[in-house]
């Protein structure tokens, strides 16, 4: 048996690793991890304005974006006790979804699944919609404490632009199917216990107990010794057992690897139809901040099902200003089961697994 430390490309941001055991050219224990230089996104958010952390948490992660800014707001909001308008609840949501098929084209557009050239129309589809409801097509300005900082919403252009979307995404929704029975046939995964679930609410709010969720070090979790000395990573748990989260979990689960790329083209199709009857009902002119937003003290948390699963921001206030922050992504969860995944491969099937499970070492250390 050798020990190898391999180097996973993703085609996500940030540098991810697998330390494996490898006996007979297939993997018999592995753990994954990050090297990626942290952000720290908590230490630099510490003593700024509270919109401040809204901003930096929309460039922890390309994927993520508009989700992890909701997440920060949300967190806030719960802090301050503000009220958000109907209106604005709903738009975020809009919002949120949109950021969903952005994210979830572009993975399967690098996915070698061949849907890069329909993946990329979606792509650009999601980035229209994003840019109309949040301002921009990436780190979208309008996302604030008390709402969405927009004036007006063209919602017949949303729910146009979705609605033209569709179609293409339920064409590259049957060629991943067909690509995803291709890798299942080649790719053979020990069979594993089925791990905690953490699901949506009837909102794009997660679903989650923040009490259950506990936070580990390198050293407290892992158990390889040259895992503990190369990752740069946090990893999370639910209830004290790896939680699978995003968008196999949010569709029930995945009995192979690989099904999390059709569940993400799923997932496509059906947050692109979720965008169109939300613009249909939202007034393009509606109440989309509260004007009661004060510099106040407390403590406060929120979840958000982001595109690869449940973000999750707790933050204390002082003053309208960051006092303590925290901050659990998609990817720290999932850290706590890719390893799992990996037994009974072949080195070069790793990358291919791992892509499918959405891993970015950028989200792992934000």
């Amino acid at each position: 048996m050798r020990v190898e430390t391999l180097r996973v490309a993703t085609g996500e941001p940030g540098e991810l690793r697998v330390v494996a055991e490898i006996t007979e050219g297939k993997v018999v224990n592995a753990e994954v991890c990050s090297t990626t230089t942290p952000l720290s996104w908590e230490t630099l958010v510490l003593e700024k304005p509270v919109e401040f952390a809204v901003v930096a948490a929309e460039r922890v992660c390309r994927g993520c974006d508009a989700s992890a800014g909701l997440a920060v707001a949300e967190a806030a909001e719960d802090a301050l006790g503000v009220d958000v308008p109907d209106d604005a609840r709903r738009a975020r949501e809009l919002l949120n979804m949109a950021n969903v098929v952005k994210s979830h084209a572009r993975t399967l557009a690098v996915a070698d699944l061949g849907v890069e050239e329909p993946a990329y129309e979606l792509v650009r589809a999601a980035k229209e919609i994003v840019r109309m409801v949040g301002g921009k097509p990436q780190h979208p300005p309008a996302v604030t404490v008390g709402g969405l900082a927009i004036e007006r919403i063209p919602v017949e252009r949303v729910e146009s632009v979705a609605k033209d979307a569709v179609e293409t995404a339920e064409e590259v929704l049957d060629d991943v199917e067909s690509a995803v029975d291709d890798l299942r046939e080649d790719l053979e995964v020990e069979p594993r216990e089925r791990p905690t679930e953490l699901s949506v609410s009837d909102t794009y709010r997660g679903d989650v107990d923040r009490g259950a969720i506990e936070v580990l070090t390198p050293e407290e979790f892992y158990r390889m010794r040259t895992t503990r000395r190369i990752a740069t990573n946090l990893v999370a748990q639910y209830e004290g057992k790896p939680a699978l989260v995003g968008p196999a979990a949010r569709r029930g689960g995945a009995e192979h690897p690989v099904e999390h790329h059709v569940a993400r083209a799923e997932e496509i199709v059906s947050m692109l139809d979720g965008i169109a009857d939300a613009a249909s009902g939202l007034d393009g002119s509606g109440e989309y901040r509260t004007d009661d937003v004060e510099a106040g003290s407390g403590e406060g948390a929120a979840a958000v099902e982001a595109p690869e699963g449940v973000l999750v921001v707790r933050l204390r206030l002082r003053n309208g200003r960051v006092d303590e922050a925290e901050m659990i992504t998609p990817s720290n969860f999932k850290a706590a089961l890719a390893g799992d995944l990996l037994p009974g491969l072949t080195v070069e099937e790793v990358e291919t697994v791992l892509r499918s499970l959405g891993l970015s070492g950028r989200c792992l250390t934000h």
